[in-house]
């Protein structure tokens, strides 16, 4: 019998070859030696400095994209566990918020109109009457994204569903009538536009994504409670300017070269009419649509809470056939950012009960403290705008430094509705830096109509832009009140 190397032994094992196994040891090296050889501060407590490890870990190994999230999240959490850093049973105390069930909830309601051609009716709608220029177009794709945000609660449904095949399809449609690269010039274009909008409109509406109910309910705690409406009131006006000028700033940034547009146009209406008159089905789901979204600007007046209008909803769609319960739970997509997100909250409870967020805070809150509270928030929030480099997804970062950098801003003196809004419009916008910050900038990314270095170039100045937009309108809001 011939004896087989050790590679080749291994190369027979039964491993899931999606797993980057040297990234991983990488992870696991660094972790272990950071126990062995840092010394927790005198501040800090050894479980709570060894949790900030493992959760460290954890984001670093979902940045990597070592495996599946859920994955590394499982290990991270096996070795907690099995470190005795945690009682198993802390590990699942977040499956027991209402967040990962509103966005259980919300996903399910995504579907209902992702799975028709609404959607696509309305963007084909705002083309056929605004389209015939680049411009025109640009604002066709900000109008379908902004009026589909409050309704569908999920950025990345609204990203694969609507954005994706609008661009992808006018994008094709002008390589066929002029050239390839002119039809690869206005597809990297649109592409980043519709990224940016998708996360501009994320901002401007509660609703628009997820993650924003992790927000209010971070809010709720704090005695800040923001509504619908009053969280609308107090997006629109700088989302709006931000919306408005984005495809003029994108333009100068990027200058595509476009031939001539006003055959899209016709093609538009022609796609439009090929779609049919609208369904029963579709006037059903926007009846529906219609009442949710009239209970969720009223739902301060009516006490009823966003999430109870979203089951409510979900009940409704399911007694009429249109929604089916075996797709809600058999569902990927579904399942996988439930399960994500409830063991992430479940280690941010880790953390606070060790008293590492505590900690945090006091650190951050001892390096500002020799500037002014006006200072001090800016610079807080600036910060807090380009952590997203290190969070692939809203959630996660969310979850781990939203209630950190709001109490430390509030500590410095910055009054608390002021830091709120600042950082839950920041939670959003901040997923125009990079292709790779939010799954809905991955989607419009992997058309290949842009380089990574390029999106990356004109992300920081968008968000140098949305920036000012902000800081400009509470300076002026200030002034005012």
């Amino acid at each position: 019998m011939n004896r087989m190397s050790l590679g080749s032994i291994i190369q027979t094992l039964p491993i899931n070859r999606d797993i980057k196994f040297g990234r991983l040891l990488v992870i696991i090296t660094v972790a272990l030696l950071a126990c062995i050889f840092i010394a927790p501060p005198d501040t800090l407590n050894q479980n709570a400095f060894y949790m900030i490890i493992i959760f460290i870990a954890s984001m670093a190994g979902i940045m990597l994209e070592v495996a599946e999230p859920c994955f590394v999240l499982f290990l991270s959490m096996g070795i907690a566990s099995l470190t005795n850093v945690i009682d198993i049973k802390q590990c699942f105390t977040g499956f027991s918020h209402p967040v990962p069930w509103l966005i259980f909830f919300a996903l399910s309601l995504s579907s209902v109109i992702t799975q028709t051609k609404l959607g696509l009716r309305i963007a084909y709608f705002f083309i056929k009457m605004c389209g015939g220029s680049t411009t025109g177009i640009a604002y066709s794709i900000i109008m379908t994204e902004f009026i589909t945000s409050p309704i569908i609660p999920s950025n990345t449904a609204r990203g694969a569903n609507i954005g994706l095949p609008i661009v992808q399809s006018i994008s094709r449609y002008v390589a066929e009538h002029s050239d390839e690269a002119q039809g690869k010039s206005i597809g990297a274009y649109l592409s980043i536009l519709y990224a940016n909008g998708n996360s501009v409109c994320s901002a401007i509406f509660m609703t628009a994504m997820i993650s924003n109910s992790i927000i209010t309910e971070e809010l709720s705690k704090m005695g800040v409670n923001f509504g619908w409406l009053p969280w609308f009131m107090s997006m629109i006006t700088p989302g709006l300017c931000i919306l408005l000028a984005l495809p003029f700033v994108l333009k100068i940034l990027y200058r595509p070269k476009v031939p001539d547009l006003s055959s899209i146009k016709a093609q538009a209406a022609k796609n439009f009419s090929e779609l049919g008159r609208i369904t029963k089905q579709e006037k059903f789901i926007i009846s529906v649509f219609g009442g949710m979204l009239l209970m969720w600007v009223l739902s301060e007046a009516i006490g009823v809470p966003v999430i109870v209008t979203i089951i409510i909803g979900i009940c409704i769609f399911l007694m009429s056939g249109t929604l089916h319960i075996k797709d809600m739970f058999s569902s990927y997509s579904i399942l996988n950012p439930v399960i994500m997100l409830g063991i992430l909250i479940s280690y941010v409870n880790c953390l606070i009960s060790s008293g590492a967020i505590d900690w945090f805070n006091g650190t951050i809150s001892t390096g500002l403290s020799t500037f002014d509270k006006d200072t001090s928030f800016f610079l807080l929030s600036v910060i807090y705008f380009f952590t997203h480099y290190f969070f692939s997804g809203e959630g996660a970062r969310i979850i781990a430094l939203y209630t950190p950098f709001l109490m430390t801003g509030i500590a410095l003196g910055t009054e608390p509705e002021k830091m709120a809004l600042t950082l839950a419009f920041f939670s959003s916008c901040s997923d125009v830096l990079a292709h790779c910050t939010c799954p809905a900038s991955i989607t419009m990314f992997s058309l290949g109509y842009i380089s990574a270095n390029k999106w990356m170039k004109a992300g920081l100045a968008v968000a140098v832009f949305i920036m000012f937009v902000w800081f400009s309108y509470m300076y002026i809001f200030s002034i005012i009140v």
